[in-house]
């Protein structure tokens, strides 16, 4: 007696054609959520990483009685300018003592105290060190294979002109998508603006105490995004020469090398003077809108003693 066994039919190319189908689905719902969740969790080590710089801050107040400077720089006097931003001088309190071990000390002298010039004639080698905790994960130039094109920016006492130095791409500097708050213009001069300095100026030496409005109402950290967003991306900051930033331009969507920006989705984090990290959101359009009542709360938050009460709420995302 025969057994007979029914063969099983093969799927017809119809049948795999719908099953493609619904698994293209199924990837095209899930992939939303996907990138969801990727960005919280970017932002949330972004949000991470500026709350380590600003205790860190903190700790090398404690340890020497005001904050970093916004940048080491004196106009005129090249013997006595190395162009050094705040980050460099949170090293130590970042867990990278041997990396600040690696680079002359004199290049952190502050005025009237004599430096050996500017950083990359002695320090080039370990600016290219890449710094994880200063390097935002929603970048899309984090990947440290990436060239980037280094700048610094600052703001000086006599005067309102930004002032930048940049070296050709690709360079190996190491990035940064963090800067220090100088303010509106910084310490300028100029009556109306020089109303909100920030707490980190061309060789500042600020106080905690000095800061009168107060650490939890006082921006002293942003994300910069160092280039044109959206559109072509034309520079990226390097961390041992990027250092303060104005807030004179809000926060437009299209960021420049000039102002505050980030790749989150119309949001910026900014580290306070207390340690805390909230996000403010980005302006609304391309360009600054200059003296709105979003523009005037972001300058009363950047400033440090201009005794103004505002609501954050007002800009906060």
């Amino acid at each position: 007696m025969h057994t007979f066994r029914r063969r099983r039919a093969a799927f017809t190319l119809i049948e795999l054609l719908v099953v493609i189908a619904i698994i293209a689905i199924l990837i095209g719902l899930l992939l939303p959520a996907v990138q969801k969740v990727r960005e919280a969790a970017s932002r949330m080590t972004c949000q991470n990483n500026l709350k380590q710089i600003s205790l860190a801050a903190h700790n090398y107040e404690s340890a020497n009685g005001w904050l970093p400077p916004g940048i080491v720089y004196t106009p005129g006097k090249a013997a006595q300018t190395s162009y050094v931003g705040t980050l460099p001088f949170l090293l130590p309190y970042l867990e990278q003592g041997n990396l600040h071990a690696g680079i002359d000390p004199t290049l952190f002298n502050l005025p009237p105290a004599t430096v050996s010039g500017p950083w990359w004639a002695s320090a080039y080698a370990p600016a290219q060190t890449k710094v994880k905790n200063f390097l935002c994960p929603s970048d899309p130039l984090g990947s440290e294979g990436q060239p980037v094109t280094g700048v610094f920016a600052y703001y000086y006492t006599a005067g309102t002109s930004i002032n930048a130095a940049s070296f050709a791409a690709p360079s190996p500097l190491g990035r940064t998508n963090y800067a220090s708050v100088s303010g509106t213009l910084g310490a300028t001069t100029d009556a109306y603006f020089g109303q909100w300095v920030g707490a980190y100026t061309p060789n500042s030496r600020t106080r905690i105490v000095a800061i009168s409005d107060g650490t939890s109402n006082t921006l002293g950290f942003g994300e910069t995004f160092g280039g044109s967003n959206p559109g072509a991306r034309d520079y990226t900051g390097s961390w041992m020469g990027g250092s303060n930033l104005p807030t004179a331009w809000g926060l437009p969507t299209n960021a420049a090398w000039y102002t505050f920006g980030s790749a989150h989705t119309g949001a910026i984090n900014f580290g306070y003077c207390d340690g805390s990290v909230r996000t403010i959101r980005k302006f609304s359009g391309p360009a600054t809108d200059f003296y709105s009542p979003s523009w005037f709360v972001f300058q009363q938050a950047a400033g440090m003693r201009d005794g103004a009460v505002y609501d954050i709420t007002a800009i906060a995302n």
